[in-house]
């Protein structure tokens, strides 16, 4: 079969332009507004998942205090009042999202607390996180303003 000349009907038909070339602004408008929605849905559920897995820094550095306190009355009458005394180069957590700080020490035992900085200061129900020991064996994970309790479940991952 012979090659058709550029003018002829079957070479033009070859070139014919679709026409759907792109996207109307109304589908435009309406695919924005639909990401902005799931954006602004998305987002506070986002960061709060984000939150909650910056808790691990403030209860870790709380957990290593609480070892370190052990063997610091191991070898003294009474619990550290200071991070210095322990060793500890600077009162921020591992991660920087908490400043960790002994609140009360005494031969009988001791309160630390985790306060949230930056972002992590959004975390309001659990500010502080509180890890408080009295007498030989005696273990309270407490958060926000329970000293004695963990009702929004702060310390549970």
């Amino acid at each position: 079969m012979p090659t058709p000349k550029p003018g002829c009907a079957v070479a033009r038909s070859r070139h014919r332009p679709s026409p759907h070339r792109g996207w109307t602004l109304t589908e435009l408008l309406i695919s924005l507004t639909l990401m902005g929605t799931l954006a602004a849905i998305a987002l506070p559920a986002y960061q709060q998942q984000q939150r909650q897995a910056r808790r691990s820094d403030g209860q870790l550095a709380l957990q290593q205090l609480q070892i370190d306190q052990a063997r610091w009355r191991a070898a003294h009458e009474r619990y550290a009042e200071s991070l210095t005394d322990l060793g500890w180069p600077g009162e921020h957590s591992p991660r920087g999202h908490y400043r960790i700080r002994i609140s009360a020490a005494s031969a009988e035992g001791y309160t630390l607390e985790a306060l949230p900085l930056g972002d992590q200061s959004a975390d309001r129900d659990c500010s502080p996180l509180r890890l408080s020991w009295r007498g030989s064996a005696s273990a309270t994970l407490s958060a926000g303003e329970h000293t004695d309790s963990d009702p929004q479940r702060c310390w549970r991952q």
